[in-house]
């Protein structure tokens, strides 16, 4: 017999590789207080997050951005280097 969860929360059972329970592990010491449940529900939210993006994209008429374009948005999203240089700024008034 299941048992009875409080507030909104499901208990389920998963399979997972090793590799992966470690690296949720992980995320759970560091980031929620060893809570694997918190690691797990963040994860879910960056799935949803990810779904509401596509559905986005394909409202407005699907992806326009070509793969080199993509390419050079996820390296400056991951701190790498910029396709250009910098634009200077305007000096800031005394």
């Amino acid at each position: 017999m299941a048992q009875q969860r409080s507030g909104r929360t499901v208990k389920v059972s998963v399979s997972l590789s090793k590799e992966d329970l470690a690296s949720l592990k992980r995320a759970a010491t560091e980031s929620y207080g060893g809570n694997l449940s918190a690691a797990f529900a963040d994860a879910a939210r960056w799935i949803r997050q990810r779904e509401t993006r596509r559905r986005l994209i394909d409202m407005l008429g699907g992806p326009c951005l070509t793969p080199e374009a993509a390419a050079e948005l996820d390296a400056e999203l991951e701190g790498g280097s910029r396709s250009g240089p910098k634009k200077p700024r305007g000096r800031r008034a005394a």
